[in-house]
């Protein structure tokens, strides 16, 4: 038998393989990876901003307007002539029926004013509105509304987005 002792004892007393230029430690990767994912975090959002402030206010009037006349096709009032959209869809006048006068039923009033999700305390002080206390104004979300009551001619109520 020959000696297989030479062999790996050579093998042993070889140099372990020298790392390669350019290798990647786990380290590098980690940082590498951190900082890509700072960087699209940081461009998105930046992206994201800057889209808010120069389309974003027309986003969202377009989106009040759009709720306007999805709040007159849900009450089903579209072709109601006492209830109507103006401006485009960016407002609805609404006339309620009084003593003396034609209107649109209070109910129909009540739903759209539900479905433009008008808070309980705008809802109150419509109702709580006298002849003598002239115009109301009051706004919630991106909406404005005014409105007066007479108890010969209804409930008038306008509903338009808000100009700020």
């Amino acid at each position: 038998m020959e000696p297989e002792s030479t062999d790996t004892k050579t093998e042993q007393l070889a140099p372990p393989p020298l790392a390669q230029a350019g290798a990647f430690n786990k380290r590098d990767v980690t940082i590498g990876l951190v900082s890509l994912g700072l960087g699209l975090v940081v461009g998105v959002g930046g992206t994201l901003i800057a889209t808010s402030l120069s389309g974003g206010a027309g986003t969202i009037f377009a989106s009040a307007a759009t709720a306007i006349a999805a709040a007159t096709e849900t009450c089903d009032v579209v072709d109601n002539g006492w209830i109507t959209l103006g401006d485009e869809g960016q407002s609805v006048s609404m006339q309620s029926e009084g003593e003396d006068t034609p209107g649109a039923d209070y109910i129909d009033v009540l739903c759209v004013l539900d479905q433009l999700e008008v808070p309980d305390s705008v809802n109150t002080r419509i109702g709580s509105t006298r002849a003598l206390d002239g115009r109301q104004t009051a706004m919630w979300d991106e909406f404005d509304a005014s409105w007066g009551y007479h108890p010969d001619s209804g409930l008038d109520i306008v509903v338009e987005l808000s100009q700020q």
